[in-house]
């Protein structure tokens, strides 16, 4: 789960400022010291995200497909404000849909062999079947334990042979299905999107009035704000220049400033009394977010790429490989099969 406490004070800040920006509630009937239908007012509503309309007149099918554009915006930003704001972590660009399905629909007992990893991950010896999968971290270690493999071995078996996810991944999916729609983080293709609906506001923000400025400025504030959210190293999905731009400024201020503040956990006397414990996860927090950033400045990805390609980390044989757009860089054309499995690892 992400902590609120590290990047709220920013996001509030920023949405703050907005010039749509104000305390109210849901639209709705109210009367004095109660919000939308009658809910108990809080000082401590979830930040909301407003664009400005045209006016609907005569002209109004004009401005239809833009409207469309700030309404599914609107309602996805809200969700992911909302994910935050309840601790949760509120985007996860690279898990899908069928990676959702690899976590909570069981196999028939019947459609793999006992002897495969995929049986193995559902269904114990016995043949009775597992509450939830067994995770990559969880089933490379049966396996080494098992079949008297190193753990390189096992780590490799299991992300060549198997569908297992990571354990983060696999308990985001498996949280997720049980949260209120309105709560729900994105999974990758509400995040794409929402991008096109981002996309498709600031293409159409190509005038000089009030509409149209104030919208692209808030399309920049609210493009900074997704950057700050995520904690893993996402090539932006952005195809205008200026919110990519925009994007992975505050994405890379954003890992970068996870790092510093890992530091100081490391070094803090109030980790070291806590214990090894608390002075390793701090520090396991500084390597994850290192290791992000080094993504973002691999040399054999040009600034163009990185600006409009969909980099895509996943391990084949044991190593990490990362595609942008179905192609590892530096490397022949991958068939369309492989690309298209290396794409939904």
């Amino acid at each position: 789960m992400a902590d609120p406490s590290v990047v709220l004070p920013t996001i509030k800040s920023v949405l703050d400022s907005l010039p749509t920006a104000h305390r109210a509630l849901p639209i709705g009937r109210r009367i004095v010291g109660q919000g939308c239908h009658g809910a108990a007012r809080s000082d401590e509503t979830t930040p909301r995200v407003r664009f400005v309309y045209f006016p609907a007149g005569a002209e109004h099918d004009r401005h239809a497909a833009y409207h469309r554009h700030l309404i599914t915006a609107e309602i996805l930003l809200e969700r992911v404000l909302a994910a935050h704001a309840a601790g949760l972590r509120s985007m996860a660009p690279s898990l899908d849909y069928a990676a959702e399905a690899r976590a909570t629909v069981p196999p028939p007992p019947g459609l793999f062999h006992r002897a495969t990893l995929e049986h193995r991950r559902w269904y114990r010896a016995d043949g009775s079947a597992r509450p939830v999968p067994l995770t990559q971290e969880a089933l490379s270690l049966r396996m080494a334990a098992t079949d008297e493999l190193s753990m390189r071995e096992a780590r490799a078996r299991t992300a060549q042979r198997s569908h297992a996810l990571p354990a983060r991944d696999q308990a985001w999916l498996v949280a997720r299905r049980g949260i209120p729609l309105g709560q729900r983080p994105l999974n990758q293709p509400e995040c794409r999107r929402l991008a096109a609906a981002l996309d498709g506001i600031w293409q159409a923000s190509t005038g000089n009035s009030h509409v149209e400025r104030t919208n692209r400025r808030i399309a920049l504030s609210v493009v900074a704000v997704l950057g700050s959210l995520l904690d893993e190293y996402v090539a932006s999905p952005f195809q205008c220049a200026a919110l990519s731009e925009a994007f992975n400024t505050s994405h890379l201020a954003h890992l970068r400033q996870t790092i510093a503040n890992s530091r100081r956990t490391e070094s803090a006397s109030d980790s070291l009394r806590a214990g090894p414990k608390a002075w390793f996860a701090a520090k396991a927090v500084r390597m994850r977010a290192e290791h992000q950033l080094g993504l973002s400045m691999s040399p054999t990805a040009s600034a163009s790429i990185r600006l409009s390609g969909r980099a895509v980390v996943t391990m084949i044989g044991g190593r990490l490989y990362t595609f942008i757009d179905g192609r590892r860089s530096g490397s022949r054309r991958l068939p369309s099969l492989l690309a298209a499995d290396a794409l939904s690892a």
